[in-house]
Formats: C-alpha cells, structure tokens, sequence
C-alpha cells in the first residue's frame, strides 16, 4: 500500500549559523539581461554610477544584456552549490523556473522581470514565520511568485505564518535618495531619464530587501538608510512583537550580508573596523574577525565580451553561508578568507562563485534557509 509522503519540516530559522538542514537555492534561468530603469541604478549606484548610460538596446530600451556563455557559467556555480550543501546533508529546495523571458507592467512602469536567483532579498524567515519583503526594484516585483511553490508547503503542511509588507507602487517619486544627497552625491545619472508614471500625493514607499537584516535569535540587526527603509522598521516592529529589532544607522545604502556576518555567539566576520560602530553595543565586544584583502584578479574581466558593470560589491564574498557554527561554504576563489578561517578552526567548504559581482549576489544571496536547529536565543543580553 503507498505510503503518504513524509511532512515537511517545521519552519524555523532565528539565526544565521546554527546548523543547517533546509534551505531554499536561486534560480538563474533565463537571466540574460538586467532591466537598467531608475529604480536599478538607484539600488546598485555605488557600484554603477561610473557607467551608467553606456548600455541600451537598440529600440531605447533599458536593457543591458548578458552574455550567454556567462549565464551558463553561472548555472554551472550554482550546480556547485547545490552538490556542496547536499553533501553536508542539508536539503535543497529550489523556486519554480520561469521558463520563458518574462516583461512584466504596472500601470506606471514597466521591466524585464528579474529570475529568482538572490532569493535572501525578498524574503526574511523569523522563527516560523515567512516575510515577504517590499522590493526596491521594479523588475523583482513578482519575483516571489516563484517561491511560493515552497512557500505554501511550509505554510499547508508545516504551519508556518506568512506575512507580507505592503507592495510599493515604485512610481515615479517613491523612492528617496538622501543616503546618497547626505554624501553630496548626484544622483542625476539615475533619475534623469525616469519614465515611470506617478500617483499624486503618494510619496516615499515602504521599501526594503530581506537582505538587510542579520537574525540573532530573538535579535534582529537591521540596516536603515532612508526613509522607504524607516517605515520597514516600523512595520517589522508592529507586525512581529516577540523580536527585538535593533536599527544599524545607514551601515551600507541597502544590504549588510558583504558587510557583516555573525559565524557563531561572540564572533563575527565584518568588513572592516569602521563598522564597529554601527553595531549594538553588546556586539562591540564580540571577538572579530575582519575581512582580508582579495586580489582583484580574483574578479573576471568582461572588457573582451562588451560588458562592463560590477553591479556587485567587490566585498561580495564576505557573503558566506554558514552550515553550523563551524562550518562555513565559502566562495573558493577567496582564498585569503578562507585560509583566515581555518586558522580559526572552521571547517571551510570551497565552492566555485565565478560571477558574482555581475549577478550582484554570494551564496548567503543566493539561499533562503529556512529551517535551522536554533531558537529564540538571547545572545545579546
């Protein structure tokens, strides 16, 4: 007689290091282009803003395409992952494909949609309870359909909670630009050719990526930087009571995950010492260990292919995945963290991350876990 399939685990994940047994892993197909509209370049300024303006198809649209054989590189590296997480016993889930190149359109803009591939950013699991996350950029903003396929599987069958932040519009005027105005930055190169349509007396959004946050069992580090951020905060803080939600002052424009990453209760990896200071105080005595510096050469060079942004920060593989405490997959061309790490007695995972600062994302961007053995723990008092 068929047995009836096994339940799936219970959602649950507080912290970003205690071990590991469910995760969710991106999908890159059909990633062939980035949709270069205002509300990318503002996203990814820092990294972009020297040229944008370079790349546009040849009907005006704001399309930068990406070569095929760097796609399928990609693929290759995430099939890499993939092997490496089943090995160290963890089970892999993985988002629906799109299938096909996918233009999406709101009533005052449109955009290439974007594949599922950095799942962390429009998502953050806290305890047993998905919350789905307000994009900043307007060609992710059905991004999750795809995820919910696993979605309703911890929520049908595992009893998991599902929260949703109210969708942003992303008209014309919702995003604010003042991380970028409070370091005399022009933003012009971004904004001057915004095509998207506007809603009177709308204003800025709530807008925010699951990206910028770091989970500490019943703690919750998260990044602000303008205000489409403060009004997340507020509405993290009001819809989820039992977290305590500590406010990093503008530690980056968005994401934290290059910049910081507890290893385990008392020790941290963080970019440098200037971001001590962003930190709670109880975390300013955690021991440190800080990023070494990494070869450039370690980066591919895209000037032979015609393509030529670094979307991603150069500090992009910073952003590990823990399996445990001890354990930590890292990208193996870093092999200056790496050998940093095993001096300090983690088990370290090599694997291949080629393109990461094209597809903006390391392995902690490119994974959802979803279920890890930790609790509510208090590691800050």
């Amino acid at each position: 007689m068929p047995q009836p399939a096994p339940a799936p685990p219970a959602l649950n994940s507080f912290d970003e290091f205690t071990r590991l047994d469910e995760v969710v892993l991106g999908r890159a197909d059909h990633y062939d282009a980035h949709h270069t509209d205002t509300s990318w370049r503002l996203f990814f300024y820092d990294n972009v803003a020297p040229v944008l303006g370079r790349h546009t198809s040849p009907s005006g649209e704001e399309l930068l395409p990406i070569p095929a054989q760097l796609v399928d590189e990609l693929n290759e590296d995430i099939a890499g992952l993939a092997d490496a997480l089943t090995g160290c016993g963890v089970n892999v889930l993985r988002p629906a494909a799109p299938g096909k190149d996918v233009d999406i359109r709101s009533p005052h803009w449109d955009a290439r949609a974007t594949p599922p591939l950095n799942v962390r950013d429009q998502t953050i699991i806290l305890g047993n309870t998905i919350v789905e996350t307000a994009p900043h950029v307007r060609a992710r903003a059905f991004e999750n359909d795809l995820l919910k396929p696993v979605f309703y599987r911890y929520y049908k069958d595992g009893g998991a909670n599902w929260l949703s932040m109210p969708r942003p519009a992303l008209a014309r005027g919702s995003l604010d630009t003042s991380y970028f105005t409070r370091q005399g930055l022009d933003v012009a190169r971004a904004t001057d050719n915004e095509r998207a349509g506007t809603i009177e007396g709308l204003g800025l959004e709530m807008v925010f990526d699951g990206a910028q946050c770091m989970r500490l069992g019943r703690d919750v580090l998260v990044n602000v930087a303008n205000h489409n951020h403060e009004l997340a905060l507020r509405w993290l803080r009001d819809n989820l009571r039992d977290l305590r939600f500590h406010r990093l002052n503008a530690m980056a424009d968005n994401h934290i995950d290059s910049v910081l990453v507890p290893l385990r209760p008392g020790l941290l990896l963080l970019r440098s010492p200037e971001y001590l200071k962003f930190l709670p105080e109880a975390m300013q005595s955690w021991d440190v260990i800080y990023a070494p510096e990494t070869d450039d050469r370690n980066f591919p060079d895209y000037s032979d292919l015609g393509f030529v942004i670094p979307i991603g920060s150069r500090y992009m593989d910073i952003n590990l995945l823990s399996i445990d405490e001890n354990t930590v997959v890292v990208n193996s061309l870093y092999p200056e963290l790496i050998k940093v790490l095993e001096a300090r007695g983690f088990t370290v995972v090599p694997v291949r991350h080629r393109h990461r600062r094209l597809f903006g994302g390391g392995y902690h961007c490119f994974t959802l876990d979803t279920v890890r053995r930790g609790g509510p723990e208090d590691y800050l008092s």
